[in-house]
């Protein structure tokens, strides 16, 4: 990577978590509180793996279902800084509601509005803030994962203009529940020839759309995920996202968004959770005193806060930037996704570890959060995945690494520590197998040098924001000394690790459940 220790500081600061918010989020906000102090049952939604029957209309009526699409359409227009804020506050209440109006909003509405035709938005976007339907995106399947490359579902273009669409997806949020699905496949024309992977818009009611059963999730048990079947789905030119073989661009500004408010929902968990453990401990005696007094405890709890605190910096950074129009590189939404998620649940985590006994039980919050929450590390590129992605990205291309801490103000300490993150990037290996591991710890180094930059420059806000900038700058020293000091010895071959775990089956035996009762859910034979 290149020297920045002469790099020209044209950044300001971001005076995002200054920003008043509009009158339309504090309705919606205040909607929300009531919502959930009045009508919300979250352990009854979990167990029944249902969203509450009147719950849409009533969330169509706040706004919520539109919340970027522009007010001619019946939205809201709300700015990145303002959703940001909605999208924290549904994390604190329940994450059902907030993946719900996230798929929708994000995964849904934003492809939409990027690349749908002006008669279509017309068309379907009043319907889908009123709440008369819902929306999603079909991009993930059964063998591919976040490999979007590897996509086998294939589109064909007929003489006439109009597409088949034929493949399956796997794991598509309210998928069984949208009226309008973004599905993305791999578009070849009536020659055979590939034209790149395309989005179009369809209707799920079309014929060959086919829904498969509902997955059994850990936790987000009331937005369930489905698997959709295409069928010699035949759709019209007008369903095209954008132009032929765009597919990816649109679905990457959907996703790139959505990564940023999966990090503000898991900061609203974070922050809920660690309000509980606060309680708890103000309330709880132990043998040294009041829990609130022990020396660990506290440090433990201002960790988290500092965590909590750290990532909304960051999040409120990006969301400024693209409420001023400014381009924000993809390092910086892989870096909310990554390190909120990853920290966001660590700080429930370690709430339900605080309150001990009372963290176990199922019915105090934090453990539905424990759950629910969980899935975010997976959500949209697991964090392994996309941290190997980054670091490869970076060390392929060290110019991307400069520009990134352009954006900022880095000071004369921190510089030094960015030269360290570019030092150890460009010491690649030749070994495929640590390449790998060398571009995770690439990436992870570059996505604490961006949080640690931005805590930096709101360090003198407040006798909090200063303990954060020290805690995250601690955090990357921490690392960078890690990775300086090398790896742990040789991996075992993969022979060899194969042949390990082989062993473990002479001491646990074989126990897979292969027989036993369950319900009988099919209609009987002579009744269909």
């Amino acid at each position: 990577m290149t020297d920045t220790k002469a790099m020209k500081q044209d950044a300001a600061p971001s005076a995002a978590e200054d920003r008043p918010e509009s009158s339309s989020t504090a309705g919606m906000v205040r909607f929300l509180r009531t919502y959930a102090q009045n009508f919300l049952n979250s352990r009854l939604m979990d167990e029944r793996r249902s969203l509450p029957p009147a719950m849409i209309s009533e969330f169509a009526e706040a706004g919520l279902l539109g919340l970027q699409v522009p007010r001619e359409f019946g939205g809201q227009d709300l700015s990145h800084s303002d959703m940001n804020r909605l999208f924290t506050q549904l994390g604190a209440i329940d994450a059902n509601l907030a993946v719900f109006c996230a798929v929708h909003n994000t995964l849904g509405i934003a492809p939409i509005l990027l690349s749908a035709t002006d008669e279509v938005k017309a068309c379907v976007l009043p319907r889908l803030a009123a709440g008369q339907a819902l929306t999603t995106s079909a991009i993930s399947e059964p063998g591919i994962g976040s490999h979007v490359r590897g996509m086998t579902t294939s589109a064909t273009r007929h003489p006439d203009g109009s597409y088949t669409i034929k493949g399956v997806k796997k794991w598509i949020s309210l998928g069984g529940d949208a009226r309008y699905v973004n599905i993305f496949a791999g578009l070849r024309d009536e020659r055979g020839r590939n034209l790149g992977i395309t989005g179009f818009l369809v209707d799920s009611r079309t014929p060959g759309f086919a829904i498969g059963p509902e997955m059994l999730t850990l936790g987000l048990r009331a937005v369930p995920q489905y698997d959709l079947t295409f069928n010699n789905l035949r759709v019209s030119p007008s369903a095209l996202l954008g132009a032929e073989g765009n597919g990816l661009a649109t679905a990457k500004a959907a996703f790139m968004g959505g990564r940023a408010v999966l990090a503000a929902m898991t900061m609203g968990a974070a922050m809920r959770s660690l309000e509980l453990a606060q309680r708890f401990t103000k309330g709880r005696e132990v043998a040294t005193g009041s829990l609130a007094e022990n020396g660990r405890i506290r440090e433990v709890l201002a960790e988290t806060a500092a965590a909590i605190q750290a990532v909304q910096t960051l999040i409120s950074r990006i969301a400024t930037w693209r409420d001023a129009g400014q381009d924000v590189p993809d390092a910086w939404y892989f870096c909310a996704k990554i390190l909120g998620c990853e920290l966001g649940w660590k700080a429930i985590d370690t709430s339900l570890q605080v309150l001990g006994a009372r963290g176990f039980l199922d019915t105090n919050t934090v453990g539905q959060h424990f759950r629910d929450y969980r899935l975010f590390r997976i959500f949209e590129g697991s964090t392994e995945a996309i941290t190997v992605y980054l670091g490869t990205t970076l060390v392929r291309h060290p110019d991307q690494f400069t520009k990134l801490v352009h954006q900022t103000h880095p000071t004369a300490p921190m510089l030094t520590l960015i030269d360290q993150v570019a030092e150890i990037g460009a010491d690649r290996p030749d070994d495929v197998a640590a390449q790998h591991i060398h571009a995770a710890v690439v990436g992870e180094l570059v996505c604490w040098t961006l949080l640690t930059m931005v805590t930096s420059e709101v360090a003198t806000r407040s006798a909090m924001h200063q303990y954060t900038a020290s805690w995250t700058e601690h955090q990357l020293q921490r690392r960078l000394r890690s990775a300086q000091l090398g790896s742990r010895g040789s991996l075992p071959t993969q022979a060899e690790f194969d042949q390990h775990v082989a062993g473990y089956a002479q001491v646990i035996g074989d126990v897979d459940q292969r027989r036993w009762p369950a319900e009988e859910w099919r209609s009987d034979p002579l009744l269909r």
